[in-house]
């Protein structure tokens, strides 16, 4: 606001009149700024906290995937193991087939002592794994089974071997 090129009021009267007119717009503009900063600082307030809750979801999302990953990850390796079991258990069945057919025909040219002594060591079914309850449990025990599968194949493989006479 621009005030007229006067000089000086007249009168008590009119400096009153505009003293109070001058107060009133230093009041209204001091108004006008409170009003301007609390809204900034609710604006403010509200993106501080919708930033907050979008970094607490995704925070917790990404808890939630790595947990979800790592139970796949877990049932998969679970999985696999038992295929490896499974593939060793049919490794050693085939063998012991060998044995038992060796030692059938009464063969000569294998050492018939040790193949007699396989013959008590048929490899043993194995419980089947659903990999969903106990993971771990699950795991160990394919791999034992499967260690134990393993050395059944290489006895096996000892016995099948043509004695040289």
């Amino acid at each position: 606001m621009k005030q007229s090129p006067r000089t000086a009021p007249a009168s008590i009267e009119e400096q009153s009149f505009y003293g109070i007119i001058a107060a009133g717009a230093r009041d209204g503009e001091l108004w006008i700024k409170k009003r301007v900063r609390r809204f900034a600082a609710t604006i403010l307030s509200l993106l501080v906290s919708i930033a907050l809750c979008c970094c607490g979801t995704f925070l917790w999302w990404d808890i939630q995937g790595k947990a979800k990953r790592a139970r796949m990850e877990a049932e998969n390796s679970c999985v696999q193991q038992f295929g490896s079991m499974t593939e060793s258990y049919n490794e050693a069945f085939r063998l012991y087939g060998q044995v038992a057919s060796k030692f059938g025909e009464l063969d000569e040219s294998y050492d018939l002592d040790a193949l007699a002594a396989l013959q008590d060591k048929k490899p043993e079914g194995y419980r089947l794994l659903y990999c969903d309850t106990d993971l771990d449990g699950d795991v160990r025990e394919a791999k034992a089974l499967k260690r134990s599968f393993d050395r059944l194949s290489v006895e096996y493989r000892k016995a099948l071997a043509p004695v040289r006479k």
